[in-house]
């Protein structure tokens, strides 16, 4: 597809990269090429992939982002248009064995949907087929085994022990049972009544009785279903002798044992999932025990001379003579070789003395030895021992399936999931493309089918047919998890992504380069831009654009020289073009080594993987490369035969060595090194010039300079590692090491040494007018110039230089190379070897040109022949043309890869092999002719085939197919990319659960999945959705409703983000000062701290302190190894989140959860001597890291003491700064006061969590003394950033200010070079959330204020802006009801905003009710036609003007025929008009005079009773302070006080912030009660329930309780709850599920199997009423339960209420977690409505007019429809004698009122006016109403 779109990058400065501008065009495979070392790396990764993944991930929460791999913001002017992106790396990070290529691969997971479908159950008693039982199947065998047989059909009951026979009998023979089988003799019930002694604990009761003929198959499957029913699902039939004759259950069990199985689930055949894994290894297959191979190694030793190795050595050696003790008494020889002993002597050795007893000196056996070592493994030299002797063996208990044992009783084909998993990719695709061919899969199993065919083809495409799924990832080479990562990729699916992808063609053979193309090549025809760093030329050729980054490596690169497509490169002057063009070459050798007559190392059969029995002779002295396909055996010969059997012969430790018959050298090997691509040092500390042992003779140097000399100084001196040359600070590394948490981590130049590494005194030591630290910012090749007179150090150099690595800073830590540079490093470490060497070494090399471009190639392989001819032998595993071509020698592995591998199919110099039929030979001939075309074969396989285009079709649209979530029946639908989509429908019909639970569940799980294993596990993991296909998906952003504004301590800067980066910014730059004097902190030295404590010690006259030092802040993790090092260093306690823990009785920590941990160093007295205490201060300083602390014995700390933080004038040390120390949410940063709310509740004091004690008359919600409304504690609030212009401020300075303001503030504060980089790393951040405040016209707000006070639409605003400003193009934005919360006039400004949004490149899906949102849409999906089990279903789909010519959408109806107003034909009149000057006629009206709350202005407001009154206005404009902070309370505080005239002095005290608010109350004082119907939710587990939440369980629980069998039983309502005791299902507790915890996955939820969902045990589920038990009751829905309990008068008018409230489809026992917004808002309306209703005394005597309802928007959520019943519903009130305040910006609920009341004309400051208050007729009068123009109402 060819794309005029275009990512812009400007400015590109990252590393060495020289500020230029790229267009990348998008959609495009474009390739980056370039020398090594020139820039590639910086500009693929480092600036467009870092930033496309920063700007998606920035979407996520701080809390999910500190776990993330963040890249660092890339220095570059501006991106534009950039896609979210993934990188696909060639390195392997995988360390957990339960990783597997069928899981990185997504396979597993369609095998897991697609095993359960297709096999079958079988028994293992006795091997045959299991089935479920049902009446139809029980049918068939009866009428086959006992045709014309009279049978009885019974069921079980057994007593339970709390019960008497007659208290079961009796309900049964209610329920019409007449007869019983007790002891196989048939009695009636009414003749055991009531003596039932005699009876059995169990019995059968007979159903029915008949003969098994045709005509009584109905008669019976009807008897059989209840028996099923009656008999929990088991069903006995009796013969003629009343004894059983068949047992029938239904579910799995085996007819010969009765064991009953688990139905074939997906998580059943999950070994990441608790319910499927092994019980034993968790799951791993594995498990770590002692290996006794270990401890007896060598067993051609005898016991005398050491074969129990852990018997050797000084520790245990008393074992060793233990041992010989008890042999010669009897009889074992201990001189006599460990293989050549008898059992006996074995047996007794390891297991010892079979009648030992401990203490009688008997020989205890190898086997006790270590069970008693492992009983002290927590210390820490017995670990190290243990060590030694551990390894991974198979689990015993799965056999390495990994399952649990009934997973494996499934089978498909006579093959268990596990032995699908053993087979290779080629395998499985030959075995499933027959049964796909020969069988029609069920519309279940086909969609999974299809996935696993397609990523199995993938995986074979890109050359990995070999590998078996079964693979632990971590076993796979960098190329290996490229291409893995890369077929995940693609069967993801996603669209519109950015791809970045490192050299993919790296260990692949030239044949399969045309696949991997292919796969490129897919990728863009999905709709993605895929960027390859490439050398290979096929891909180059294949490529839509090549970029050339040049034109020299290091700082002599970093340019943009070619830009443009193949065409154009090979005209080009760049070095790339010179060799595509073959203006340049690598010429082969003049001549070959004679390889026939060459000494040889002999292999006799080597078997090992694919290799079988392999016989070769390899030519020594020789450079011999091994060739062939991806997964041919060359690396398995290689390393497993060569290698290691090599270090075996040496004696040395071995990896998994290959079996072999023998390996024999002809000449003497001296070394045999073998060199890979793994990391050369994990440390910084590792560096070039340390490496090629450069840098001693550097300092040697140095140190022989006479100014040195002069001050003493030796080699040592210049080492950054260790010595007194070295900066203290720093230990030498020139950097601190900044945390960062939510965004990436920074290092700063070292504060003390300004990141020169070094002290001043060795800074000041010069050569040749550089210092020690300029040496090491040269490059290797600047460095060889400079030490051009020293050839000790230039001889070191040098070989980097020849190997391409001249470009690398001497100092640039190793950790940060490549794979490639890495082997080239580890090469030319052993150059300088071999240069110094006589004898002969062999030199292996796993594909040396990783990495290279072919100029570097040219250079390498000059290096390769220099290591031959010194007279070494060189085997190299390579698929490069270059390299072969110049080979003295090749070997070809084969045919092909895995199980068909394995083979030696050639050897013989390059012209013999390119002769014969092999891989190789095509294009090794090619090479060897130096044909112009060299690549055409290639480039013709490359090409690919018209079937990779046939993803075009639908690649513009995401495709959703059979969709099953919650309510949704099979549905399909296409989503347009780059247009906004709306889904729309009533309230519950299914429209969250297409939008969240499927389209952004899975658009963000898959692109989760290219993100580590370790930030995945900290995300919310969310299944996958129950649909058969979803493609065309791009990386998604949700954007769901929140009806609340967080908790009563959120605030504006917490919600919009500011207030996280504003504390980190505080804790990693603020200076703290002194509370007490107000001066900052300083440095102290120890001798200084020393005297304080001693001074402390005195002053307390405590006999004890502790002196402890920090160890653990805010980190999570169990921390069992901190526990283990402290046991072993002799210390014996630890502070543990602020409680004192004797190491001894430590155990591990929740691992999910922060921790604190201190260790106690010293317990101090007074009479402690100097020395003692010095000593103890300097190892808790230490320990420390310059902090300590003094403590209590109660666990107080008394005093810090820090050589960092310390107030001159007093002495008093301070903690080291962390974000939680300004935070007010945590105990660390809150005001001790108040708990970080800044304000005093009444509440506080019963709350167990606050447990404050308020100050003597203080008044509710008053503002905290102590901290006057700042939130922070003292120490907190005495952190300042300092500006240039010398202000300082404190966090809640700042947050005082409004957005422009602060950035004013930040963008002035004073750095360092330590600060600097933290200040702007942060400042963007904060700047760009701030700058979505003002764009949405939220200037106005201050940064603290609480969120409580915000109105919805403020709240709503807030958050669209935060989410939507992340500037991110070709993302699928998932929107839940954006309009909620604003007025029409906002609204028109937030799809001004989507539309931006989406000509920006983006996808929008939105569910919204709203008309104008849907007018403006370009596609809408109507989903209904009903709520709930009534809906799920596509109704209609199209543009607007489709929707309305829809007669079958309920949508387009309302759209078509808009809502009359008035509903009912006309307005109430309104009361006459309220006046001061009336004496009477005003009690019709609650008068509010004198408003002036906040922002209101101080007018006054009419509202006539018995009314609906409708409160509109912009969104802030101060409805919500006017009604229900002003109003409220104060309606309250009338009716209350019987106040008719209620006046500030009547306020009650809980309010006195309101008294200066209004001047006065009139005629609320005969309203009832004030019920306010708000937004918060109504439950967050399972235990909650729309029944119980409305309080319609109590009613029934009551009912059921009366029942006579109940009463007689003693039960009580609280016996039917299921939250208590009594009758509930214990194994459950009442919740019907049960949680399944491993501390390494999910929790997963599954039905309880002892009450199977019902929630009860099973003496209450057996007790009914009209057929029903409480269990049955809970199942109902609201309509059904109306009915069924219709003679109760009270109850039916709640179920009534909810009924005609839409939500009748709800079930009475749902787990209220699963209600949607709009369904949860109604149910609180219904709670309220009921708590409202007159009781009988009120109706009796008439008291009061009525209750005052007030509702905040409770149109959220709801469907035209629900709308219009809601709005009848509100009338319905009205009618009973209330009167409704509803807040609202919907215009058809304001449009219906009687009254209405406008708020203006703006937000904040500039609101708070009264712009209209009367009939609703009269606003279209009103010139100053921001409503009226978008109000259409009858004049």
């Amino acid at each position: 597809m060819v794309s005029q779109q275009y990512i812009h990058l400007r400015g590109v400065r990252q590393n060495n990269l020289k500020g230029f501008d790229l267009d990348l065009p998008i959609g495009q495979l474009t390739v980056v090429t370039g020398l090594s070392g020139a820039g590639k790396s910086s500009l693929v990764f480092e600036t467009l992939h870092a930033e496309g993944q920063r700007r998606y991930v920035e979407t996520f929460s701080p809390y999910t982002r500190q776990f993330m791999d963040l890249l660092d913001r890339p220095k570059v002017d501006s991106a534009e248009n950039i896609r979210p992106s993934i990188a696909i790396q060639q390195s392997n990070t995988v360390k957990t064995s339960r990783s597997t290529v069928g899981t990185i691969t997504e396979l597993c997971d369609f095998f897991k949907a697609w095993f359960p479908n297709v096999a079958t159950l079988i028994d293992p008693a006795t091997g045959q087929a299991i089935t479920d039982d049902n009446p139809q199947s029980i049918w068939k065998v009866l009428n086959k085994e006992h045709t014309d047989q009279t049978l009885l059909i019974t069921f079980e009951v057994h007593k339970p022990d709390a019960l008497n026979w007659s208290d079961i009998l009796q309900p049964l023979s209610s329920q019409g049972f007449s007869r019983i089988v007790d002891q196989n003799i048939i009695k009636r019930i009414s003749d055991l009544e009531p003596d039932t002694a005699g009876l059995d604990s169990k019995i059968h009761v007979v159903q029915d009785r008949l003969k098994i003929t045709t005509k009584n198959r109905s008669r019976f499957i009807e008897a059989a279903q209840s028996a099923f029913t009656y008999g929990k699902g088991r069903v006995q039939l009796l013969g003629s002798d009343n004894v059983p004759v068949a047992e029938f259950t239904q579910g799995l069990h085996s007819p010969k044992t009765g064991i009953s199985y688990r139905p074939a689930t997906p998580p059943l055949f999950s070994f990441n999932s608790p319910i499927g894994a092994c019980e034993k290894c968790r799951g791993f297959g594995r498990v770590i025990e002692i290996d006794y191979n270990l401890v007896i190694p060598d067993k051609s030793l005898s016991v005398n001379e050491g074969a129990i190795r852990a018997f050797k050595g000084d520790v245990y050696s008393e074992s060793l003579r233990d041992l010989q003790r008890a042999a010669k008494t009897h009889k074992i020889r201990t001189d006599v070789r460990w293989s050549k002993l008898r059992k006996k002597e074995l047996a007794f050795i390891l297991e010892g003395d079979p009648n030992y007893q401990e203490g009688n000196d008997q020989w205890y056996g190898v086997y006790r030895f270590f069970n008693w070592i492992q009983s002290k493994i927590y210390k820490m030299h017995v670990r190290v021992f243990l060590s030694k002797f551990r390894s991974y063996t198979r689990c015993i208990e799965c056999n390495g399936t990994r399952l649990k044992p009934e997973a494996l009783n499934w089978k498909w084909q006579g093959l268990t999931l596990p032995e699908l998993y053993q087979k290779s990719v080629s395998e499985l695709l030959l075995l499933l493309n027959q049964v796909s061919l020969s069988s029609s899969p069920t519309a279940t199993d086909e969609p999974a089918l299809e996935g696993i065919l397609a990523r199995l083809n993938f995986l074979d495409q890109v050359g990995l047919g070999y590998l078996t799924l079964d693979r632990t990832s971590r076993t796979l080479s960098g190329g290996e998890t490229m291409r893995v990562n890369l077929t995940s990729c693609l069967g993801s699916a996603l669209v519109d992504t950015l791809f970045v992808l490192d050299e993919p063609s790296v260990g692949l053979h030239a044949r399969d380069m045309d696949r991997l193309i292919s796969i490129l090549r897919r990728l863009t025809d999905l709709g993605n831009t895929v960027v390859v760093v490439e050398h290979d030329e096929a891909v180059m050729r294949a490529a839509d654009n090549l970029i050339e980054i040049g034109p020299k490596p290091g700082i002599n690169g970093g340019e943009l020289i070619f830009s443009g497509d193949y065409k154009s490169i090979l005209c080009s002057d760049t070095t790339t073009g010179r060799f595509l063009s073959n203006r340049e070459k690598i010429e082969l050798p003049a001549q070959l080594r004679a390889t026939q007559k060459a000494p040889k190392l002999h292999i006799h059969g080597a078997t090992k993987h694919n290799l079988v029995d392999i016989n070769i002779d390899i030519p020594q002295q020789c450079f011999v490369c091994l060739s062939g396909v991806s997964g041919s055996g060359k690396s398995t010969l290689l390393n497993n035969v060569i290698y290691q059997n090599l270090l075996a012969q040496k004696g040395l430790t071995t990896d998994e060595p290959a079996t072999i018959k023998d390996i024999e050298s002809t000449l003497p090997l001296s070394e045999v090194v073998l060199i890979d691509q793994s990391p050369v040092s994990k440390t910084p500390r590792s560096n070039p010039a340390s490496y090629s042992d450069a840098w001693g003779e550097i300092r040697k140097l140095f140190a022989q300079l006479e100014t040195a000399k002069s001050r003493g100084m030796m080699p040592g001196h210049f080492s950054f590692n260790s010595g007194d040359g070295r900066c203290d600070t720093c230990s030498g590394l020139g950097y601190e090491r900044i945390e960062m948490q939510f965004v990436s981590d920074l290092f700063v130049p070292c504060q003390s040494c300004d990141g020169q590494r070094f002290k001043p005194e060795v800074l000041d030591i010069e050569c040749h007018g550089k210092s020690i630290t300029k040496i090491l910012d040269l490059d290797v090749e600047a460095a060889v110039t400079f030490f051009a007179k020293y050839p000790k150090i230039t001889r070191c150099l040098k070989p980097l230089v020849d190997v391409g690595l001249g470009y690398l800073k001497l100092g640039q830590p190793l950790n940060t190379l490549s794979g490639g540079e890495s082997q080239r490093l580890k090469l030319v470490r052993y150059l300088g070897k071999v240069a110094e060497q006589t004898g002969h070494a062999l030199i292996l090399i796993d594909e040396p040109t990783t990495g290279l471009h072919r100029a570097d190639v040219k250079r390498l392989i000059a290096v390769l022949q220099s290591l031959v001819d010194a007279g070494h032998s060189l085997i190299v595993i390579e698929h490069n043309i270059d390299i072969l071509k110049i080979a003295d020698w090749i070997i070809e592995l084969g045919p092909e890869a895995g199980i068909n591998g394995g083979q030696i199919i050639a050897q013989g110099t390059p012209k013999q092999i390119a002769k014969i039929n092999c891989e190789t030979a095509t294009y090794l001939h090619e090479a060897l002719c130096e044909s112009n075309n060299r690549l055409s074969t290639q480039l013709k396989a490359a090409e690919p085939s018209a079937t990779y285009h046939s993803l075009r079709a639908n690649q513009n649209a995401l495709v959703v197919s059979g969709a099953r979530e919650h309510n949704l029946k099979n549905i399909s639908c296409v989503i347009p990319h780059n247009q906004i989509s709306v889904v729309t429908g009533v309230s519950g019909s299914g429209k969250s659960s297409l939008a969240f639970d499927i389209i952004f569940a899975e658009g963000q799980r898959r692109f989760m999945e290219s993100m580590s294993a370790y930030a995945r596990q900290f995300v919310e993991q969310m299944p996958r959705a129950d649909v058969d296909d979803l493609s065309g998906i791009a990386p998604t952003v949700a954007i769901e409703q929140r009806v609340t504004k967080g908790t009563r301590k959120s605030t504006v800067a917490t919600i919009t983000e500011v207030a996280q980066h504003l504390r980190l910014l505080y804790a990693r730059i603020g200076i703290q000062h002194s509370p007490t004097t107000g001066i900052p902190v300083v440095s102290q030295t120890p001798g200084a701290l020393l005297k304080r404590l001693q001074s402390l010690l005195k002053e307390t006259k405590v006999k004890q302190l502790r002196l402890c030092a920090p160890l653990i802040r805010g980190r999570k993790g169990h921390h069992e190894p901190l526990a283990n090092w402290a046991r072993d260093h002799g210390y014996s306690q630890l502070r543990i989140d602020g409680e004192l823990t004797e190491i001894s009785r430590f155990k591990k920590l929740d691992r999910y959860r922060e921790h604190d941990i201190e260790l106690v160093v010293s317990n101090l007295k007074p009479t402690t001597s100097t020395q003692q205490l010095k000593a103890a201060l300097t190892t808790a300083l230490k320990l420390g890291k310059g902090s300590a602390f003094l403590m209590s014995n109660n666990g107080k700390v008394l005093s810090w003491l820090s050589t960092q933080r310390t107030d001159p004038s007093t002495g008093e040390a301070f903690p080291e700064l962390d974000p939680k120390h300004f935070s007010w949410n945590s105990a660390r940063g809150w005001c001790p006061s108040c708990r970080g709310y800044g304000q005093l509740f009444d509440w506080m004091t019963q709350d167990d969590e606050a447990a404050i004690d308020l100050p003597d008359n203080m008044e509710d919600g008053a503002t905290c003394p102590d901290c006057d409304g700042a939130r922070l504690n003292l120490i907190s609030r005495s952190v300042k950033l300092h500006t240039k212009r010398g202000e300082t401020y404190s966090l809640p300075d700042l947050l005082e200010c409004k957005p422009n303001e602060l950035v004013r503030i930040i963008k002035s504060i004073k750095t360092n070079t330590r600060t600097e980089p933290i200040l702007n790393e942060l400042l963007p951040e904060i700047e760009e959330r701030l700058r979505f405040m003002d764009r949405v016209g939220l200037h106005y707000l201050g940064l603290n204020r609480s969120t409580a006070t915000l109105s919805g639409g403020e709240a709503q605003r807030i958050r669209l802006a935060a989410q939507l400003g992340s500037n991110l193009s070709g993302v699928l934005y998932v929107l839940d009801e954006p309009s909620i919360g604003l007025h029409a006039r906002d609204n028109a400004q937030l799809i001004t905003a989507l539309e931006q949004l989406r000509d920006r490149g983006n996808t929008l899906l939105v569910v919204e009710h709203d008309e104008d949102t849907m007018k403006h849409a370009d596609q809408i999906i109507d989903i209904g036609p009903a709520a709930g089990i009534h809906g799920g279903e596509i109704v209609a789909s199209g543009t607007l003007a489709q929707l309305k010519k829809n007669k079958a959408s309920l949508t387009g109806h309302y759209l078509r025929k808009r809502m009359p107003h008035p509903l009912r034909g006309t307005y109430r009149p309104l009361p006459s008009a309220w006046s001061t000057r009336k004496k009477k006629g005003n009690e019709q009206w609650i008068c509010l005079q004198g408003a002036a709350l906040r922002n209101l202005k101080d007018f006054d407001i009419q509202i006539p009773k018995q009314r609906l009154t409708a409160i509109c206005g912009v969104s802030g404009a101060g409805k919500s302070t006017l009604i229900r902070d002003l109003l409220k309370p104060l309606v309250d505080t009338a009716v209350s006080t019987n106040s008719p005239k209620l006046t500030a002095k009547q306020v009650d005290p809980a309010h006195d912030s309101l008294r200066t608010s209004f001047r006065a109350l009139h005629h609320a004082d005969n309203l009832r009660k004030v019920i306010e119907v708000d937004q918060s939710p109504i439950g967050k587990t399972p235990r909650s329930t729309p029944a119980t939440y409305i309080g319609a369980f109590d009613i029934i629980r009551t009912i059921y309780a009366n029942l006579p069998e109940a009463r007689f039983r003693g039960y009580t309502a609280g016996t039917f709850s299921f939250n208590t005791k009594g009758g509930r299902c214990e194994a459950c507790k009442g919740a019907g599920r049960v949680k399944l915890e491993m501390n390494f996955m999910p929790d997963t939820y599954v039905t309880c199997d002892e009450c199977n969902g019902r929630r009860y045990g099973a003496e209450l589920d057996e007790l009914r009423w009209n057929g029903k038990s409480i269990a049955d009751a809970l199942a109902m829905s609201f309509e059904e339960a109306a009915e069924f309990f219709s003679f109760h008068t009270g109850l039916k008018s709640l179920l009534d209420a909810m009924v005609q409230t839409g939500l009748g489809y709800i079930e009475l026992g749902q787990y209220s977690p699963t209600l949607s917004g709009g369904e949860a808002q109604r149910l609180k309306l219904v709670s309220e409505l009921a708590k409202g209703m007159p009781t009988f005394k009120e109706r009796q005597y008439n008291q009061g007019q009525g209750n005052l309802y007030i509702l905040e928007e409770p149109t959220i959520g709801l469907h035209l429809s629900d709308v219009e019943r809601l709005i009848e519903l509100l009338h319905c009130l009205v009618d009973k004698g209330h009167t409704v305040i509803a807040i609202e910006h919907h215009l058809d609920v304001i449009a219906d009122a009687d009254y209405l009341i406008e708020i203006g004309p703006d937000g904040g400051d500039a609101g708070g006016q009264l712009l209209y208050q009367g009939a609703v007729q009269g606003i279209h009068a009103s010139k100053s109403s921001v409503t009226a123009k978008f109000l259409e109402v009858p004049v």
